[in-house]
């Protein structure tokens, strides 16, 4: 039977809304996360749209993920989702 592993202390999670001024960072995170990844002007275009949901996963004050989700009709689709893979 394996042990437990040691738990870590790690820094909160604090969940904000995505803002034009992570553009950079978001762009940093996603081509380290996907062989295709968006561009700016496609997070940029859904940070601003009334229909989506653009929420970043914040630790000590720094981007560490994201995920965006929009409302098409009656339904909602997750558009896109990365963490930083390090």
């Amino acid at each position: 039977m394996a042990a437990d592993p040691i738990p870590r202390e790690e820094a909160p999670i604090e969940l904000r809304r995505l803002e034009q001024r992570h553009l950079a960072r978001i762009e940093e995170i996603e081509r380290r996360s996907y062989a295709t990844p968006w561009s700016r002007s496609m997070f940029a275009s859904e940070i601003v749209k009334p229909s989506s949901f653009c929420v970043g996963a914040f630790s000590e004050g720094r981007l560490v993920g994201y995920m965006i989700v929009s409302r098409y009709v009656d339904a909602w689709h997750v558009m896109n989702i990365a963490v930083d893979p390090s």
